[in-house]
Parts: C-alpha cells; structure tokens; sequence
C-alpha cells in the first residue's frame, strides 16, 4: 500500500550487513575462542544473495499464484523483516564481550529471537503483500524455497557448463599451439 520505500529497504540492508560484519569481528572470548574474524564483502554476500534469491522465487512464484505484489513490492516487506536483526545482533554482540561461559545462552537467545522474528515478519508481509489467506501463504512459501534450491542447481549447473566450455576453448587452442 506505498507504504515503505526502496531507499529505506537498501538502508535497512546495509544496516543488516553491518551488523553481521560487527558481530564477526566484535564478538567476546568466550563466545568466539579462536578469534576468527569475517570480511564486510563476506557478510555482504551472506545476506544479499539469500534475500535476492527469496525475492525472486517468490516473485516467479506468485506471479503464477496469483499474487498481488510487484517485485518491488516482494523486495520492500522482505528486506523491512531483516529489521529485527539489526535491532538484536548488536546488543548480542556487545553484550557477548562480558558475559560468562555460562551466560552464552542469553547471547545465543537473543540472536534466536532475532532469527525467528525475522522469519515471522517474512512470512506475514508475504501474506499481507500478495494477499494470501494462511494456507496459500503456506504453500507459497515453500514452494518458494523450492525455487530457491532450483535457482541454485541451474546457475551451479551453467557455472560447472561455463566452465566445461572454457576448459575445452583453452585444451583447443593449448593443442593448436602445440602442433603449429
């Protein structure tokens, strides 16, 4: 219903990405011994490319169910449902710098809640967005996340292709070269 815009859903990824890239790299002892750290481009990747592959399966999708959203409708309600992350992961992160052993439950806690109120946010603006009853939506969303995992296979499948092909252009010309 125009109520969210584009400019505002980038912001909120980005603020997403930067979550996830604190908490690689800000999370305490205890709850990261090995002190292994993450790159902003890695976190970037980990939280584009499942949010772009769930806009377009469902878009694909609902646009043969019937659905009332537009892409950039889809695109909107499912990057304002990573809102919650962002509100949770940095206080996790922060508060895992002074928690002990025994208090990195609360820290794995408050990330759960994160992930569970995002995934419920997803669901309902799905819903609310194409104007499904329950059961639809239901079904919607998995066969969604079928079409993610089809999505997948076929650029798995034409990179492995791509690079069939490329191997056999260079063995071409290795061997032209070679009998010149």
């Amino acid at each position: 219903e125009k109520r969210g815009s584009v400019r505002a859903s980038l912001v909120f990824i980005g603020l997403t990405i930067l979550s996830f890239f604190y908490q690689g790299i800000g999370q305490g002892y205890v709850v990261n011994p090995t002190g292994s750290t993450s790159t902003l481009w890695s976190q970037a990747i980990s939280v584009l490319v499942p949010l772009f592959l769930f806009v377009l399966a469902n878009w694909c999708l609902t646009t043969l169910f019937e659905g009332e959203g537009s892409f950039k409708d889809i695109f909107i309600a499912s990057s304002y449902s990573l809102i919650p992350l962002t509100l949770f992961i940095v206080p996790a992160t922060l508060a895992s710098n002074w928690v002990s052993l025994s208090e990195v439950q609360l820290v794995d806690l408050l990330v759960g809640i994160a992930f569970v109120w995002t995934i419920m946010l997803l669901f309902f603006g799905t819903m609310i967005t194409h104007d499904y009853p329950l059961f639809k939506n239901l079904i919607t969303i998995l066969g969604t996340i079928l079409a993610m995992a089809f999505i997948v296979f076929l650029v798995l499948l034409f990179g492995m292709l791509l690079s069939k092909l490329v191997s056999l252009a260079t063995n071409i010309v290795t061997e032209i070269q070679y009998r010149a």
